[in-house]
């Protein structure tokens, strides 16, 4: 069968997707479209979409870690079974979960919920991403068409970015002058809003909810991931997806050093002001706002990373006030 090919930049890593199936390659191109990336260099990772309607563990794979989004742990057990198949009875009510088999080499990444199984080999730098369908009575199981590539796109992100060494952040990101900053904070604390706010006037946005943070050449980064925003438009009700640099006409930044981090906070007065925190604090922010150190596939560099940035890197309380009297020019009054 033929197959079909696209190559993304996600924080200084080349990626590159294989399909059987034209369709995901649509998916992908519009899922990763500020991502792709022309160069024809040999990619740092490759992914291969597959659809199968089973998928078995080896006997010997061994649970690693089970954890919800944004690393909220949970006690560690097995399924109750070693060898699991994606379309038995199994339901662990979304949790992702990270197996490995010591006699293959190979790392298992799940997503429960959604029925979606990626597998790692390191000696080849290749990762399968499997796709999870039942076919009907009706079609054979190669002829089905219809599993969606983006079901476990968070998680995959995860596997292909820890693995080289790129951290998963719950926060926002701009590009000003050429360095970054970094939001914290909780959900509904105006992380969106702020960047999306700043980036239209002459910052560049870098990620609204997840971006990714590393070292590069011992300096501390921000990778974007430029994925429709999600923004709340009146004062109650959910939010909707915004794609920014589109709808808003703003520029946007793939990578840039990291400046500041910031944790935001909504003041209610007039102006915004910033006032600066402990480095120890940045620590603890840091590591709650990443996937947690069991999530990790290389945790002592995970762990150097989080001390390199913030010992390096300034950290400062955002109070976050009118919108209508905010100035990019803030993020230079320190």
């Amino acid at each position: 069968m033929a197959r079909y090919c696209l190559r993304a930049q996600i924080a200084d890593i080349t990626v590159l997707f294989e399909t059987e199936q034209e369709s995901d390659i649509s998916d992908l191109s519009s899922f990763f479209k500020y991502h792709l990336t022309d160069s024809d260099t040999e990619p740092d990772c490759t992914v291969v979409l597959k659809r199968q309607a089973s998928f078995y563990m080896p006997k010997d794979a061994e649970m690693l870690w089970q954890t919800k989004r944004h690393g909220i742990e949970e006690p560690e057990g097995r399924l109750g079974r070693r060898r699991v198949s994606v379309s038995s009875r199994v339901d662990t009510f979304g949790l992702a979960s990270c197996y490995v088999s010591r006699s293959r080499g190979e790392y298992y990444y799940g997503l429960m919920q959604d029925k979606s199984w990626i597998c790692y080999k390191p000696s080849e730098h290749k990762i399968n991403y499997i796709l999870h369908y039942r076919p009907t009575h009706s079609s054979r199981a190669n002829e089905n068409t219809h599993t969606d590539p983006l079901s476990a796109v968070t998680l995959l992100i995860h596997v292909l970015t820890t693995i080289h060494g790129r951290y998963l952040i719950h926060g926002a990101a701009v590009s000003y002058n050429g360095k970054a900053s970094l939001f914290l904070g909780k959900s509904g604390r105006g992380k969106s809003t702020l960047s999306t706010d700043l980036s239209r006037q002459e910052a560049s946005f870098m990620g609204d909810d997840l971006v990714l943070i590393y070292l590069k050449d011992n300096v501390p980064m921000v990778g974007a991931l430029l994925f429709p925003a999600k923004l709340r438009f009146t004062g109650a009700g959910d939010k909707s997806s915004v794609d920014v640099p589109q709808e808003m006409q703003t520029d946007y930044c793939l990578s840039a050093p990291l400046e500041a981090v910031y944790l935001v906070h909504q003041s209610g007065l007039s102006a915004s002001t910033v006032e600066p925190l402990p480095s120890v604090e940045l620590l603890q922010q840091l590591m709650s706002a990443s996937n947690g150190m069991m999530m990790q596939y290389n945790k002592q560099e995970w762990l150097s990373t989080m001390y390199a940035t913030s010992e390096q890197v300034p950290y400062f309380l955002f109070h976050f006030g009118d919108r209508s009297a905010l100035d990019v020019s803030i993020l230079k009054t320190r």
